[in-house]
């Protein structure tokens, strides 16, 4: 993933985002950390291609994400790339299963998808007891390892993932991480806005967000 020029500003002029260039490999975890209100989160919704920057590219392989239509760029994102966010964003009035596999039910029977979904949410650890509790009966940490199944469910190359332990304690953040490190031995690419230095510390590159420019701040091996 390659992304080069980024570039985004809101109604009131301020630059948010200055010129972003950064590669992402395949198999890698990239953290970029920050103060709030620096811009973490408006890098993560450009380079998924939720929100569209005012300038700038944006590749996965050979897709230019911001060259295809809206109608492409949204299928693009849907089969290709998972997003987990720290709010969890679960739907209050589906199941835990039927959350997991909202994502792909207009794509795939609902029949098809329902081994997947189980299998994934046996992975994170979610017990078959929860799958038809609705979402307000779980634990925080409950909640994120559905979101991570959901995020998991068209087995996209890229995680996009918003503070997902700032919500947590440490033991339920842990085990996220450890989650995300697996993970990341198969293959996948993970992108991680964080606070937390230790969730931070197991990156295989540290970036900090400043005046819209991203800082190296070192390999971490």
């Amino acid at each position: 993933m390659k992304v080069r020029n980024l570039h985004k500003s809101f109604e009131n002029k301020l630059s948010i985002l200055n010129g972003i260039d950064i590669t992402l490999p395949k198999g890698s975890w990239t953290s970029i950390i920050g103060p709030s209100g620096v811009g973490k989160s408006t890098l993560l919704h450009c380079l998924s291609g939720l929100l569209m920057p005012d300038e700038g590219k944006v590749y996965f392989d050979d897709v230019d994400l911001f060259g295809l239509q809206e109608k492409q760029r949204s299928d693009y994102r849907r089969f290709n790339i998972g997003f987990i966010f720290q709010d969890y964003k679960l739907l209050p009035y589906y199941s835990v299963l039927d959350n997991v596999m909202l994502p792909l039910m207009y794509d795939r029977p609902k029949k098809e998808l329902y081994p997947i979904a189980v299998d994934l949410l046996k992975r994170v650890g979610i017990n078959e007891n929860l799958f038809k509790r609705l979402p307000n009966g779980l634990s925080g940490g409950e909640k994120q390892r559905v979101a991570i199944a959901r995020a998991l469910i068209a087995n996209p190359a890229t995680l996009f993932c918003d503070e997902p332990t700032g919500n947590l304690d440490e033991q339920n953040r842990d085990r996220v991480v450890n989650l995300l490190k697996s993970l990341k031995e198969e293959g996948k690419r993970i992108i991680l806005v964080t606070h937390d230095l230790e969730v931070a510390s197991h990156s295989d590159q540290l970036f900090r967000l400043s005046t819209g420019k991203l800082i190296n701040e070192g390999v971490l091996l």
